[in-house]
């Protein structure tokens, strides 16, 4: 098994549950101030906790809770362009479809991975914070969310972008100063590397862990 790509996987589940455990707070607050943006995030919130409340159970019904988490997130997260920039560089000389499978597999692991790790899940308090000046037509912005826990305070910020359909979507993430796209990124790098460059067998292998994740 591809060791490189295991050490993806772990930091992954740490991502992605830091990631979507703001979308499942018992108690969400926001200050919309007429930005699309946060309202976005506000209500995604909101959706995935009515999700949580439906008793499909993870373990029992994986392959329902997956494909019904993602029909929620997949309107609010740009996974194909998140994956394409983890593959950086290497998506210049990837072809259409490697992009796409590596997508495809991208995509699934993170919400597998999330899957798995909600069903002990507590609620916590969360606020986002009000945007500083009005959004107006800009087709970027970063929204901040502080998750207050029994540890202390956590900074979520999101970058959020609109796409060509006018939606906004989130195409990274920082929490507490780390940038999980940047992450990714240098590990899909080291991992071709590891591979002597073959990027087809680096996205085959990050398949195979995602499935016997």
């Amino acid at each position: 098994m591809f060791n490189n790509s295991q050490k993806w996987v772990n930091v992954g589940l740490k991502a992605t549950l830091a990631v979507f455990m703001v979308f499942m707070a018992v108690h969400v607050k926001g200050d919309y101030a007429g930005s699309e943006p946060h309202r976005v995030v506000s209500e995604t919130t909101e959706k995935v906790f009515v999700f949580l409340k439906s008793g499909i159970d993870p373990v029992a019904e994986p392959d329902r809770f997956i494909a019904e988490l993602s029909v929620l997130l997949e309107p609010v997260v740009a996974f194909q362009y998140i994956a394409q920039g983890v593959m950086g560089v290497h998506a210049k000389s990837a072809s259409p479809e490697q992009i796409e499978q590596f997508a495809s597999a991208f995509t699934k692991g993170l919400v597998k991975t999330y899957g798995k790790g909600i069903s002990g899940f507590q609620g916590v308090n969360i606020s986002v914070v009000p945007p500083k000046k009005p959004i107006g037509d800009a087709r970027c912005t970063t929204v901040v969310q502080e998750i207050r826990t029994p540890d202390g305070v956590n900074k979520v910020s999101y970058s959020m972008a609109k796409n060509r359909q006018n939606q906004w979507k989130v195409i990274n993430l920082v929490i507490n100063g780390i940038n999980f796209g940047k992450t990714f990124r240098g590990q899909f790098a080291a991992a071709v590397e590891n591979n002597k460059g073959d990027v087809e067998k680096t996205i085959s292998e990050w398949e195979e862990d995602v499935s016997a994740s």
